[in-house]
């Protein structure tokens, strides 16, 4: 065992470096690290989803790509034959459709994913070949705040760069509120994953879902030293969206009685 024993779960929970896991099969490919993408949008940024898609296409990693299309009037369509796509007939807002794509998609592991949002190109293959997602206990993994470059315009965001010699770290979470922006990309498994209750639209779900991934005793954490680029609230800070997410607030409490502030 890489990481010791059980017995030195204080130095592995506190951080731990990337590495690969180094299971291969007779072909030399990576094996049970398939991986299906969700992705709500309502399509504030086009341009960006497209450049995100895009990256998606290329990781090895990725097999399957779900996009739930809240905007259904405005069809979508993409190259990349990994996609496939959804469009209710109502907007189903973000936990709705992470409840619905978790129903949907066939791999056993899972990135919930902002499409507001660009990772570096191997983003995707950096998580679930590393050791920390195959460990027993581990619930679900997201992004360090510190490691989110923050724009605020569509024409200033890219994919950015990861330096060769870097990768991610990954610390315990131990708290499940005010966790900033570390919902923006949320890696799992099927068969650790919650519905959100039907009273909790737009946001407050990852609060939720890392919530229930404690009570089962599951270590979460957080990423960092990987560069993501990201638009803040481009979706969620609409005000069409306003009166919805003080609903949402207002609903957290019976979920989170003991929090004064439970929305992130």
């Amino acid at each position: 065992d890489v990481l010791g024993s059980r017995g030195l779960g204080d130095v592995y929970k506190r951080q731990v470096f990337y590495f690969f896991t180094g299971i291969k099969n007779k072909e030399g490919k990576s094996m049970g690290n398939e991986l299906s993408v969700i992705i709500p949008t309502i399509q504030k940024k086009p341009m960006v989803l497209e450049k995100l898609v895009g990256l998606l296409d290329k990781d090895e990693s990725v097999t399957e790509i779900l996009i739930i299309n809240n905007r259904a009037e405005s069809p979508l369509e993409f190259e990349s034959g990994k996609v496939k796509i959804y469009s209710p007939l109502v907007n189903l807002y973000v936990n709705r459709s992470w409840n619905l794509g978790i129903s949907m998609i066939k791999n056993k592991n899972f990135l919930l994913l902002n499409d507001d949002m660009l990772p570096c190109y191997d983003f995707c293959s950096l998580i679930v070949n590393s050791s920390v997602f195959y460990l027993p206990d581990t619930g679900l993994i997201g992004i360090s705040p510190a490691s989110i470059n923050q724009f605020y315009y569509v024409n200033d965001i890219d994919i950015p760069e990861r330096k060769e010699k870097d990768g991610p770290v990954f610390s315990q979470m131990d708290k499940y509120i005010n966790t900033g922006d570390w919902g923006i990309a949320i890696f799992g498994k099927k068969h650790c994953w919650h519905n959100i209750p039907e009273d909790l639209k737009i946001i407050c779900g990852d609060n939720y879902i890392l919530k229930k991934q404690k009570q089962k005793n599951r270590i979460n954490y957080e990423i960092s030293n990987v560069p993501i680029n990201h638009i803040h609230a481009s979706s969620s800070g609409s005000p069409e969206f306003t009166k919805i997410i003080q609903s949402d607030i207002i609903h957290s409490a019976r979920y989170f009685p003991n929090q004064t502030e439970s929305h992130v």
